[in-house]
């Protein structure tokens, strides 16, 4: 696959993310309108109540698809993008464990001295 192509699948999986995205927040936006309505209107409390807890979990799982389509298309344009090249030299230092600092000792001049 050459760079063209890769850029144009990306833009791609971008443009129908954000069309799928902007379809839910026109759905979240009527969703919260007519809970408004449900609230102003002259209902029983009970039919209110009721009303109210169906409108605000179908406005939960629509905000959980945006924030999973959000995540889908960045996540898919950091695959389509370079890869990041790896370090030569795998033999680098890494931080000591919580176990390790637990068991470090100090030598007469104070310095931790961990064993890895």
């Amino acid at each position: 696959m050459n760079i063209s192509s890769a850029t144009s699948a990306a833009s791609a999986s971008y443009s129908s993310a954000a069309t799928d995205t902007s379809a839910l927040e026109k759905q979240k936006a009527k969703l919260e309108a007519e809970l408004e309505k449900v609230e102003a209107s002259k209902d029983d409390e009970k039919t209110k109540e009721t009303k109210t807890k169906q409108l605000e979990q179908q406005i939960k799982q629509i905000e959980a698809q945006i924030a999973q389509k959000s995540n889908s298309s960045s996540s898919s344009s950091a695959a389509q993008s370079a890869q990041p090249e790896k370090p030569a030299d795998t033999n680098l230092l890494k931080a000591a464990s919580s176990a390790q600092i637990a068991a470090a000792t100090t030598d007469s001049e104070g310095r931790f001295d961990i064993r890895i």
